[in-house]
């Protein structure tokens, strides 16, 4: 196991960050940067929770960078906003909380099987922008249920959490995939920056490994803003499920 304090080759340093560097385009652009980060800090030899705490902190550095750019250009509402951010970062914390006592040898096993569910997902969600939603619930009853439930898995796991929020956006209350994608972004940053905590207290954090891999978010957060304002997000979903797919694959093959 190593130890949260373990350094590791330049050469891999250079590879994580430049991996996050591109998971940070493709969460901004459609959610489930994890699904490359995690596998990459576990390849590079990190035990499960040391890798999401480490994977926690980076994240939650890009998704700050891509909430603000969203903010700063007028894209998001606070008023609407401002429900979920509670229920998501309570559900996180609780998350955080039971992956503390769950046996690494267990979530080696169970990782592999949530990657290949979000792929799964994430293949038949691209659907969902051809058709037409509206509104199903009140804003404060979908924050609660979602915030909490999404929000307990975003502290558990991660990966893929973006993705589940703009799912969830598109079919409870009714917005496009590009309106989904903006408010997801904040929602799922508060997850990350509440269970983010958790790991910090936890002692479960590679510092010199995360802020390695924060340079690449900030690059790949900024970038893909960009793209979501100007393009929105069907641009890099071909690529995304394709990454991912070859992670799960590998992922399987590894345990």
């Amino acid at each position: 196991m190593l130890a949260p304090n373990y350094h590791i080759s330049l050469y891999v340093e250079i590879l994580l960050a430049l991996t996050s560097m591109f998971a940070g385009v493709i969460d901004t652009l459609a959610g489930g940067g994890g699904l490359i980060t995690v596998p990459a800090l576990l390849f590079a030899g990190l035990p499960p929770t040391l890798a999401l705490g480490t994977n926690k902190l980076q994240a939650v550095i890009g998704e700050f960078n891509a909430s603000l750019h969203f903010m700063y250009h007028g894209r998001i509402s606070p008023k609407l906003l401002a429900p979920g951010l509670f229920a998501a970062g309570s559900g996180a914390l609780i998350g955080a909380w039971a992956v503390q006592h769950a046996h690494p040898e267990l979530l080696n096993k169970v990782i592999p099987y949530l990657m290949l569910a979000v792929l799964i997902y994430m293949i038949c969600i691209g659907r969902l922008n051809k058709n037409k939603l509206s509104q199903t619930v009140s804003v404060k009853k979908f924050y609660l249920i979602a915030g909490l439930c999404i929000g307990f898995y975003n502290g558990f796991f991660g990966p893929g959490t973006g993705s589940f929020w703009v799912a969830a956006l598109m079919i409870f209350l009714g917005f496009d995939l590009k309106k989904a994608t903006l408010y997801g972004k904040p929602l799922n940053f508060i997850g990350n920056f509440a269970s983010v905590f958790y790991f910090i207290f936890a002692g479960l954090i590679n510092y010199h490994i995360a802020f390695a891999m924060a340079l690449g978010q900030i690059t790949g957060s900024w970038i893909g803003a960009k793209l979501v304002i100007h393009q929105g997000a069907k641009i890099i979903r071909p690529v995304f499920i394709t990454v991912v797919f070859l992670m799960t694959v590998i992922l399987f093959i590894k345990n």
